[in-house]
């Protein structure tokens, strides 16, 4: 049956055959498990593995279903960072992401992820000025070096934003808007992504975004004015409406001048004619 889903659904692997013929994101904390639930065929509609755990034995996944993507979740960096190294060897025959919560850490991990050539998402929304800073030199490092061949997120997608004049805002680029992508419980309850995991809304999930847009419309903080509010919308306020943006706004006026120094270079290339001498 061909999947026709708009929503993806991260679910246990327990919870598989419930939601067969629905966009899937598959997690666990043993990879076993994969290998044993879909040793036969791959379910139509799966998006990616996403393993809990980077400990457990990965041997049986070199062989497994060549192609599907695998998203290695950590949660510290700091005694993760060596595990990546085990990894390295799938990249032959899955394409891999690892998420990073953004914690003190988070930066030694995407540099050792981009340099083994795994993309990178890293998660969260409230840096303190620490790492407000560190996420600034991530940005330059993403930018500028030339050995970065996959998507450091949510800076790659920000920038193309950014460069093709495109409002795509933060919560689809980190994959937390609830009209797009839910979240189902291992009781199997179907909740909201990421960080908005306990936000009620009177409404609904495909309601959230419009909700979200109609409070800051209506509020006279720092969202209001902001030239980033189209890509943003919110996704730094949250859960805290205090939370001051001088650094995240900071970071975007750098990625934007980037992005705007590359539009104006290609803009600026003429293709030589035919048999013009170069």
């Amino acid at each position: 049956m061909p999947v026709t889903d708009t929503i993806t659904y991260s679910i246990p692997v327990s919870l598989t055959d419930a939601y067969r013929g629905h966009k899937t994101i598959v997690r666990t904390h043993d990879a076993s498990e994969i290998t044993t639930k879909f040793s036969d065929a791959i379910p139509e509609g799966l998006c990616h593995i996403r393993l809990l755990s980077l400990d457990g034995d990965i041997e049986h996944l070199k062989n497994w279903a060549p192609g599907v993507p695998i998203d290695l979740a950590i949660r510290e960096p700091r005694r993760e960072l060596p595990l990546l190294y085990r990894y390295a060897p799938l990249l032959s025959a899955h394409p891999l992401r690892v998420s990073v919560p953004l914690v003190p850490g988070f930066g030694a991990v995407v540099r050792l992820a981009a340099s083994l050539n795994f993309a990178v998402k890293v998660e969260g929304g409230q840096p303190d000025q620490a790492l407000t800073g560190e996420m600034l030199q991530i940005v330059g490092y993403y930018l500028h070096r030339t050995t970065v061949t996959e998507p450091i997120e949510f800076f790659h997608s920000l920038f193309l934003s950014f460069y093709h004049r495109d409002p795509l805002t933060l919560w689809t680029i980190q994959e937390e808007d609830p009209s797009l992508v839910r979240y189902v419980t291992d009781s199997g309850e179907e909740t909201m992504t990421g960080r908005l995991a306990e936000r009620e809304t009177n409404q609904g999930f495909s309601s959230f975004m419009q909700e979200l847009q109609d409070e800051i419309a209506t509020g006279k903080g720092e969202c209001a004015g902001c030239g980033f509010l189209m890509n943003c919308l919110g996704y730094f306020k949250w859960p805290r409406r205090e939370y001051p943006c001088n650094g995240i706004k900071a970071l975007m006026g750098v990625m934007l001048d980037a992005a705007g120094e590359l539009r104006r270079d290609v803009a600026s290339f003429q293709p030589r004619s035919e048999g013009e001498p170069s």
